[in-house]
């Protein structure tokens, strides 16, 4: 079976970009001299980003799911990024009593629209 292992974006602001994904817990690299930002994350799939100088349209992408891996987890990074961004979607009491995506959605910098989550078993 094959596996995701990377996507690759554009970025207008590429320190905004490293700023906004460390905060969800990836770790950044830069590479080809600065023009090019790795996000990295804990399962080891990337976001790749390129530097332009014209804003990318956003549209083209639906959204990217990033799937933490605790319910507590997505309460404390929401409760973070709330005081940083506008932008941010809460749909955790959806899901508190029922099988489903608890989390949270965010638009990052670029407007890339974001699904932080928590598969919720109704079970658990």
């Amino acid at each position: 079976m094959a596996a995701l292992e990377h996507v690759a974006l554009k970025a207008l602001n590429l320190e905004r970009t490293a700023d906004f994904y460390q905060a969800l817990g990836a770790v950044i690299s830069r590479h080809d001299e600065g023009r090019r930002l790795f996000a990295e994350f804990s399962s080891g799939s990337r976001l790749i980003f390129d530097a332009v100088a014209t804003a990318p349209d956003p549209s083209a992408l639906t959204y990217l799911g990033l799937e933490l891996d605790s319910e507590c987890e997505v309460d404390d990074l929401i409760a973070s990024l709330t005081d940083q961004s506008s932008g941010v979607q809460d749909m955790r009491q959806d899901y508190r009593q029922k099988t489903g995506p608890y989390g949270f959605f965010v638009t990052d910098p670029d407007g890339y629209l974001i699904k932080v989550f928590k598969y919720h078993n109704q079970e658990e």
